[in-house]
């Protein structure tokens, strides 16, 4: 059995971590991510999450009825999949995180506006972040007007949808350049090719928008405040981008920096020569591609 736990308990004196620095909060959601992904593998402490949650959280505080401060240490631009509940991936309680969450994690004005709002209010704050995950739908329905632009014509009129494709179309622009350069202008005859070059769009497309934010936040950017980027795999539950230095198809955990400028066409090249992009451009085709 996995349990899974917020607890209060009156009788501790539970002092919720409160990082100091960009640096601190990334190591805090780096550790939580490591504890939750080692749930159903590590019989011997890894059956039990308990997350401690303090009184005020919980609007318990020391004056009866009143509501708590709001205090995340960190803010976040995630999915709107069910499957990526950026707390819980996290091991993080209430109050911990503000997240928005919107389809491919894309950079909206709400989306961007919300950050504002958390960038001069709160100010426990010590990192901005962007979290993408594998198998995005979002990202997916952007392949597939790449690859095929005679569906793009079906959405052209739905324009909610489009902007969310359109927002993401560089991203898989810049994701296809780079597996053809590795992988050579055959690969996009590979039956696997839209499923490798929907994962590299996906961890292209989180840099790119960490990287946005630092750009429209660079006025307030410090030791004290941050922006990082990860990719949630949902095979291996682990919050980072493959391992570009190993043989075997890994995920690197761990948040990272967002490339800048030139430092892209690097970062996407490694990226695409993984071992991780190799093994689905390997696979069995699945039914339908």
């Amino acid at each position: 059995m996995i349990e899974i736990v917020w607890r209060y308990e009156p009788a501790d004196e539970f002092v919720e971590p409160s990082p100091e620095t960009c640096a601190e909060a990334v190591q805090l959601i780096n550790e939580g991510n490591a504890a939750f992904a080692r749930l159903g593998t590590d019989t011997a402490d890894g059956q039990r999450l308990v997350l401690p949650v303090t009184p005020e959280d919980l609007g318990l505080g020391h004056v009866p009825g009143e509501a708590p401060r709001q205090a995340p240490f960190a803010a976040l631009v995630g999915c709107a999949d069910a499957r990526v509940p950026l707390e819980l991936l996290m091991s993080q309680s209430a109050n911990d995180i503000f997240v928005v969450r919107v389809a491919g994690n894309v950079l909206a004005n709400e989306g961007v506006g919300s950050l504002d709002y958390a960038v001069t209010n709160l100010t426990d704050l010590r990192l901005l972040g962007v979290i993408g995950h594998t198998g995005c739908g979002a990202v997916g329905a952007a392949v597939d007007s790449y690859l095929r632009p005679v569906n793009y014509l079906g959405v052209t009129h739905n324009l909610p949808l489009r902007s969310l494709i359109d927002a993401l179309m560089a991203s898989v622009r810049g994701a296809d350049v780079a597996l053809q350069r590795s992988h050579g202008a055959e690969v996009t005859h590979n039956p696997n090719y839209r499923s490798a070059l929907a994962d590299t769009a996906i961890i292209l497309n989180a840099a790119v928008a960490a990287d946005c934010l630092r750009t429209h936040f660079a006025s307030v950017m410090s030791d004290s405040l941050g922006v990082a980027f990860g990719v949630y795999d949902l095979a291996s539950r682990v919050i980072g981008i493959p391992d570009a230095t190993s043989f075997e198809p890994t995920w690197q955990a761990g948040l990272l920096t967002p490339p800048s400028g030139t430092e892209f066409v690097d970062f996407i090249g490694d990226v695409a020569k993984s071992a991780y992009i190799a093994s689905l451009l390997a696979a069995e085709p699945t039914a339908g591609h």
